[in-house]
């Protein structure tokens, strides 16, 4: 008795190693992976979908209409971007209502066209998501607005999740707090990374899944050894 009094922190410890702590902890953080992941994989989907759509009969169809509305375009800057990783191409479009965008085109393409060059627009739910020119076609590396917020939805709900699954819920556990903020952060900044990556590249979804999750499994024991060296 006196040997616990002098020590209160031991029965705490030993029932959160305990199978049954750690199988409550991973129930805990794995419905936030697995919402992480619905809506990531909701956002690949809708953007691979124009990949498949057919061009829209109707001339101005709404704007959350399932096709592909075909549009002229005229070019009204190209420039170049240079850093250690390689060239970026950029062309500045001007569509028939609205004011010019910048958009990242492969070199090809780039080479082929100049200021004033009038080009061929697929666009889809409102935004341009190919670019056509003399029977070059390259897709743009856009989203719209919901796209990018569900990815970021998706990051902070997989980052918190696997945090939470690796370590533990926090309650008054000091070591959770000394070094879940620094974890957090490192895995928003790899998660957001590998969502958007996913998201815009549209390699075929087997793939994109797999690599998702082998991923994720790689991660867990990743922040698991992290905050062990933290602690």
């Amino acid at each position: 008795m006196d040997g616990w009094a002098a020590n209160p922190s031991k029965p705490k410890r030993r029932w959160r190693d305990s199978r049954t702590a750690r199988t409550l902890i991973v129930l805990a953080g794995l419905p936030l992976v697995v919402l992480g992941f619905v809506l990531f994989v909701g956002t690949f989907e809708e953007r691979g979908a124009s990949r498949t759509a057919p061009v829209c009969d109707a001339p101005t169809p709404g704007r959350d209409a399932g096709c592909l509305l075909l549009e002229s375009g005229q070019v009204t800057r190209k420039w170049l971007s240079f850093s250690d990783d390689g060239n970026s191409y950029y062309l500045n479009i001007a569509r028939e209502a609205g004011s010019a965008q910048k958009y990242e085109v492969d070199e090809s393409l780039y080479r082929h066209v100049e200021a004033g060059t009038a080009v061929d627009l697929k666009i889809w739910k409102g935004m341009v998501v190919r670019i056509a020119h003399d029977g070059h076609e390259v897709s743009t590396l856009t989203l719209s607005w919901r796209g990018w917020l569900a990815l970021a939805g998706a990051t902070l709900l997989i980052a918190v999740g696997t945090v939470v699954t690796a370590f533990g819920l926090p309650g008054r556990n000091p070591e959770f707090w000394n070094s879940s903020p620094v974890l957090l952060m490192g895995m928003v900044l790899v998660t957001g990374m590998g969502v958007v990556v996913l998201t815009l590249v549209q390699w075929p979804f087997p793939v994109t899944i797999g690599l998702a999750v082998a991923a994720w499994l790689i991660a867990m024991p990743t922040v698991r050894y992290l905050h062990t060296s933290f602690s």
